[in-house]
């Protein structure tokens, strides 16, 4: 089995914020999700969309100290901000990165527990929030418990002090298990590639069809209504995995007769301490559970998995 007890220092994550007195208003009219009204107590996921509804970003979208906090790939926070930003200006919010926080993520019941001496109301409930002088926590409890994690300088090095250690995992460890939960991300490859049903949002409660509007709105809404879109997210796995390189953007093939055609686009992967290769891709909605694809001048061949929860509309 692969090691599921970790403490993950995510540094391929980039953590935005979003303060201001019209911070609710205008984030409610940039992102899939509804922040009016936000309950401050649990997080949720959301994307970034332009104006044909392809999206920016992928992000956990939480409150910490008077300001919305959204975590998104690294690579797809530069532009996303950009664009925030350039809408901003018309708001009373400043948007910027937070750069004294340190995205971590922790699973296991050990690391867990040394979790829980700097935040003493941790709870197990899906997307439920803790606070303190820390930083903050978010509970992830779908296919496996696990914790993202925003510490501050203070708070990191308490949590190395507790947990005797000098340093954290790679973010490899977290990544694994956001795959096999089947929640993709937008890196620098897909950016303005997919709206968000094509990575499965609509499955995992991030997007709310009667909030109203926001860039790329009606996209996202007809392509649900008229029943438009015809790719999915889908989970595959292969094992023997060295040196097999899978990064997004790069083309998944399926085997058509005696031949190899494209038929799909890798949006995220990771490989375990077992040499293990899962990745997330989109491809066409009808692909079979148990087929198998390629990566793409490679002879790699992966399975399709089952997906953790209904392709839902």
């Amino acid at each position: 089995m692969a090691n599921e007890s970790f403490m993950a220092l995510l540094d391929d994550l980039c953590i935005a914020q979003i303060a201001g007195e019209q911070r609710y208003e205008y984030l409610h009219g940039q992102i899939t999700v509804a922040t009016k009204g936000f309950d401050s107590s649990k997080a949720k996921i959301g994307a970034h969309c332009d104006f044909k509804g392809k999206m920016f970003s992928a992000m956990v979208v939480s409150e910490y100290n008077d300001a919305f906090l959204l975590s998104m790939h690294k690579e797809s926070a530069l532009e996303s901000v950009a664009q925030l930003k350039k809408y901003g200006v018309f708001s009373k919010v400043e948007i910027d990165l937070n750069e004294s926080l340190y995205a971590i993520g922790i699973a296991g019941d050990m690391p867990i527990k040394h979790l829980k001496v700097l935040f003493p109301t941790l709870s197990n409930e899906h997307m439920v929030i803790a606070s303190n002088e820390f930083g903050q926590t978010i509970c992830f409890n779908d296919t496996s418990l696990r914790y993202l994690c925003y510490l501050t300088e203070k708070g990191k090095q308490r949590l190395l002090d507790i947990s005797d250690t000098e340093q954290f995992y790679p973010c490899s460890s977290w990544n694994t298990l956001e795959i096999k939960a089947g929640i993709a991300n937008i890196q620098a490859a897909t950016i303005g590639q997919f709206v968000p049903q094509m990575l499965n949002f609509q499955s995992i409660n991030a997007i709310d069809f009667d909030k109203g509007c926001y860039m790329g709105q009606e996209v996202v809404a007809r392509t649900k209504f008229l029943g438009k879109n015809k790719r999915a997210t889908f989970l595959l796995e292969t094992s023997n995995a060295q040196k097999i390189e899978a990064p997004a953007g790069h083309n998944i093939e399926v085997k058509i007769g005696e031949s190899w055609r494209r038929g799909g686009v890798i949006v995220r992967s990771a490989v375990d301490d077992l040499d293990q290769l899962r990745i997330l891709a989109v491809m066409p909605n009808d692909t079979i559970v148990g087929s198998v694809v390629r990566i793409k001048d490679t002879n790699k061949e992966l399975t399709v998995m089952p997906m953790p929860y209904d392709l839902l509309s």
